[in-house]
């Protein structure tokens, strides 16, 4: 199942093995300098090398019933909240009641068949790792709709 929290607690548990360029690029890139400017709709990529890139959002957090449960194949995610807060709905892949259409272009398949539904809360400076086995529902509202910065992490497997 994924793995939140502080990103000083993420590194000091162990997940740097696999997603150090991650840590490494949250401590010494000037986040603020690259969310500059963005509106909420906008989205602007950063390759950090072969196999990881990050991609910062600024977006308007969405009603529960509009947030759509996504997977991966190919890479993990490594969700970091900027600035607001989310609720992610979460589960595991073992879960799945039909078999979803894949696009391996994009690395990602969407379903709502699902048998059980957790949720994480992230704030400010907290992160969620979301491996391959972690169907995820991400940017969902706590309380009323607002602005939210993020940079989801693409780590290739």
């Amino acid at each position: 199942m994924a793995i939140f929290g502080k990103v000083a607690t993420l590194e000091a548990q162990g997940c740097n093995k696999k997603y150090g360029k991650v840590f490494e690029f949250l401590k010494n890139h000037d986040l603020a300098a690259e969310f500059n400017g963005m509106n909420p709709g906008d989205k602007k990529t950063v390759v950090i090398d072969e196999n990881n890139k990050a991609i910062f959002q600024v977006y308007k957090t969405k009603v529960h019933a509009l947030a759509k449960l996504e997977g991966h194949r190919k890479f993990a995610d490594v969700q970091y909240i900027f600035e607001g807060q989310e609720i992610i709905g979460c589960s595991d892949i073992a879960n799945i009641i039909e078999e979803p259409e894949y696009n391996e272009e994009k690395d990602i398949f969407f379903t709502n068949a699902t048998k059980q539904l957790s949720h994480i809360v992230l704030a400010e400076g907290e992160a969620a790792i979301l491996e391959p086995s972690d169907l995820h529902a991400p940017c969902m509202m706590i309380g009323e709709q607002k602005v939210a910065k993020k940079i989801v992490f693409k780590v290739k497997l």
